[in-house]
């Protein structure tokens, strides 16, 4: 992949304000980025539930794409369209080798016998039978080159990986089979992978040393869509009723509650939640993760497939691409850097092909491999599935594990990785940057890894230059620095974050707001790589699906280490760093015509300059130019942290895109949840915790939680901890805001909200009586519900804190 041209800075146009659609409505933008089915859940910072998580896995599918298996084998797998012809794809299926392996799976798989098709009564009454006799099937598909096990370092092979889970994940993900290089394990030939990994009583297998996975089905084909009875497809009507996402969980992942968190991931405030046998917070309190053995395995594992049995065709068909996608979202999240994954999906003698990408899910129509013909096609397949380098496989290249290939080190399998430990500490990254020269760093700390499979997936680390050329301006005084390298995979129509950020730093030079240099990220480096037409999948795609493929590139951006909010120890500081995002944020949209559009905690830090805090807002992936959100999108997916989302943003009926305000009320959830849900910078408060249900629902359930919230906080008060309380004036008038300017608005006069009897006590002034004539339906201004949430409002706010001013950077234009 080659870097695309530096993208053009352009000249920032002053910010618009939306058009209305209608008299006593709110404005509708109708370009405004985002989906009609939920928010990305790859910016999520928080546990997730696995039911939510499931409901993650059902939006990305649910724009899945399916083409015949001959597209998906050119497509996807690059095998030349002259495959039949050529040398290397000789498999006769009359070759010994490859004819045994066929006739002891289909023996299993639908009791053939001999050569007669006769089922045996109670011989395919057990899925995990299939398993052994289907990883020998498939490594028996080897070239014409006549290579054995072991001879090549490239050569994988297929191996059971039921009933252990994969580790590095909470909930135990456990692919029924899974392939890797053989050299991982130095085998021989005659070894099986199963019976070695028993033997050596090895469990070392981690996302990241998963090439591909297999998910094996024993019901006739039903659940990937090809029913191979003599009545032909299932009668069932498509539309049955789906069994509900807790059910799904409880079936596929029988091995924990639905409500466990899937993951932990930190925020910057310093939950240090890790998954693992003990979880030791910085606070002192711990938690135990149930730890299974083979045998809970393999009991749990029965009673998942008996509850399969009662699913109707299309209930089997949503359950099974549930399953498929966690085990790809776990190879993309949890794992080694990577762009896309393929796994398989047996059903007896019916099989799926699927390819999972940043932009798309792909699955070929299911087949039949009774099919000379497709069986004949399926074996070359297999055969180039098994010659694909790494990178052909969705590995990023260049990234390297202590001086071994990170794929091939035996050695990794003597680690003691355990869940929540990264596999990519360690490891080093070389590039060309943008200056032509040639650099390898090497990564010290994972600071972030977003979920998912569909979308921007950023990867952040920590990382040290290993350069040991002189006069590198990554060291000082002869040692290097730490920087910051994020890698994702956005849009390629998306502004680059550099281009973004350095327009920012430009206009503050040229404008004379030198300040404002002191409050945004300084980038040190950008490489762009697209996905080449010819000689990646990512290409051929674009070319074949044309303007139904969503093109994206691999972006790795170096930047300055920033500290984040848990650092900090003096309240007031707390108060000046979110004073100063203020501030930033508004000069970003009323200077630069730039609105960020993602506040969080995790993207609002500082830097320490002379003894002084300076708030910085981080994170411009997601950030766009006020003069192109009329244009068109520029993803097709809504942005945000969820627990930090605007009331809107959440609710799938909005139609009135990202605006101003909806930025100024994520900024309110952060101080709220900093102050209510930490006892200290980096202690959480004692269980339960407020606002958890922010961190771990859906969509719909974080809506309703939220809007509960504005209307009972009232009287049940804000739960802020001891260490925050001069927080509490702060929340408590932008809450009062917040709530006059939701249920006043003209489509909630149908329920006028609850007297309030306190608010007097809090000096929150005449101005915000509920009563006020201002709100009348026929002039009520949406974009800033009423001048209630609006810069000027929340400044007149925040500009002191304990009655005493906070340094004031820039008053910016009062109408805002």
């Amino acid at each position: 992949m080659e870097p695309l041209s530096a993208n053009d800075i352009t000249a920032p146009a002053p910010p618009q304000t939306p058009k209305p659609k209608q008299d006593h409505g709110p404005p509708v933008v109708e370009s405004t980025p985002m989906s009609r089915r939920c928010t990305t859940h790859a910016e999520d910072e928080v546990p997730k539930r696995a039911d939510v998580v499931n409901k993650f896995l059902e939006d990305d599918i649910s724009d899945r794409l399916e083409v015949s298996l001959d597209d998906f084998a050119t497509l996807i797998l690059d095998l030349p369209a002259d495959w039949q012809i050529r040398d290397d794809f000789t498999l006769l299926p009359d070759s010994e080798a490859v004819k045994d392996a066929f006739a002891a799976y289909l023996k299993v798989a639908i009791g053939e016998v001999d050569g007669e098709n006769q089922k045996r009564k109670g011989m395919a009454g057990h899925e995990s039978g299939l398993y052994q006799p289907l990883a020998n099937l498939l490594n028996s598909l080897r070239d014409g080159e006549g290579r054995r096990v072991g001879k090549d370092i490239d050569e994988k092979i297929f191996y059971v990986q039921d009933p252990r889970p994969v580790l590095g994940s909470l909930i135990a993900r456990k692919p029924d089979l899974g392939g890797i290089y053989v050299e991982l394990l130095k085998l021989t030939k005659n070894k099986k992978l199963s019976d070695y990994l028993a033997k050596k009583k090895i469990v070392g297998i981690f996302w990241g040393l998963l090439l591909y996975f297999i998910e094996v089905k024993h019901e006739q084909g039903r659940f990937v869509g090809l029913n191979v009875n003599k009545e032909g497809p299932s009668s069932r009507s498509q539309s049955d009723s789906l069994p509900s996402i807790a059910y799904l969980v409880s079936q596929s992942t029988a091995s924990v509650p639905a409500s466990t968190p899937l993951n932990s991931t930190s925020t910057s405030f310093g939950d240090e939640h890790r998954p693992g046998v003990t979880i030791q917070n910085r606070g002192g309190k711990k938690k135990t993760v149930e730890i299974l053995t083979s045998q809970d395995y393999q009991e749990r594992a029965e009673a998942e497939r008996k509850a399969e049995k009662v699913l109707t065709p299309t209930q089997g068909q949503h359950l099974t691409r549930i399953q498929c996608a966690s085990y790809a979202k776990e190879m993309l999240s949890k794992g080694f850097i990577r762009s896309h994954a393929v796994g398989i999906t047996a059903d007896d003698t019916s099989l799926r092909f699927q390819y999972y990408h940043r932009s798309k899910v792909v699955e070929s129509k299911p087949f039949n491999i009774v099919n000379d013909e497709v069986k004949k096609l399926f074996m070359a397949m297999v055969c180039q599935l098994n010659k694909l380098s790494t990178e052909n496989l969705g590995f990023i290249p260049n990234l390297d594990l202590d001086g071994f290939d990170h794929l091939r080190n035996p050695k990794q399998l003597k680690l003691p990785h355990k869940n929540g430990i990264d596999p990519l500490v360690g490891s080093t990254y070389a590039f060309t940057g943008s200056d032509g020269r040639r650099r390898r760093v090497k990564i010290t700390k994972v600071l972030y890894r977003a979920e998912g499979i569909i979308g921007r997936c950023s990867i952040v680390v920590e990382v040290e230059c290993l350069c040991t050329e002189a006069g590198c301006d990554w060291h000082e005084e002869g040692q290097a620095t730490t920087k910051v390298m994020k890698i994702s995979f956005p849009n390629m129509t998306r502004p680059s974050e550099d281009g973004l950020i350095g327009e920012a730093r430009s206009t503050a030079e040229s404008s004379g707001d030198f300040w404002a240099l002191n409050h945004l990220p300084e980038v040190i480096d950008s490489i762009t790589f697209p996905y080449h037409e010819e000689t990646t999948v990512q290409g051929r795609l674009k070319k074949h699906l044309k303007d139904d493929y969503e093109e994206r590139v691999m972006r790795v951006t170096f930047l300055d280490k920033l500290q984040p909010l848990s650092d900090l120890e003096d309240p007031r500081e707390f108060a000046q760093v979110f004073y100063d995002v203020l501030q930033i944020h508004q000069w970003l949209y009323e200077r630069v015509g730039i609105l960020h559009r993602d506040l969080s905690s995790g993207n609002i830090m500082y830097r320490r300059k002379n003894g002084k805090v300076y708030g910085v807002l981080n994170d411009f992936d997601l950030s766009s130019r006020v003069q192109d959100m009329n244009k068109g999108p520029t993803s097709k997916q809504r942005t945000g942290t969820r627990p930090f989302m605007s009331l809107d943003l959440l609710n799938p009926d909005w139609e009135g895109g990202h605006l101003y305000r909806h930025d100024l009320e994520s900024l309110f959830y952060i101080m709220l949840c900093l102050a209510c849900r930490y006892e200290a910078p980096g202690v959480p408060s004692p269980d339960p915790r407020p606002y958890s249900e922010w961190f771990s629902g859906t969509d719909a359930e974080v809506l309703s939680n939220k809007s509960k919230f504005l209307l009972n906080a009232l009287s049940k008060g804000l739960p802020v901890q001891p260490y925050f309380s001069s927080f509490k004036q702060w929340l408590w008038k932008i809450f009062k805001g917040l709530r006059l300017g939701y249920t006043l608005r003209p489509l909630a006069y149908s329920n006028p909200p609850a007297s309030e009897t306190d608010s007097k006590a809090w000096n929150l002034g005449d101005d915000d009586d509920e009563d006020s004539d201002s709100d009348s339906k026929f002039n009520y201004e949406w974009t800033t519900l009423n001048k209630r949430v609006s810069y000027a409002k929340i400044r007149s706010i925040m500009s002191s804190f304990k009655g005493q001013p906070l340094e004031t950077r820039w008053v910016g234009n009062p109408d805002h």
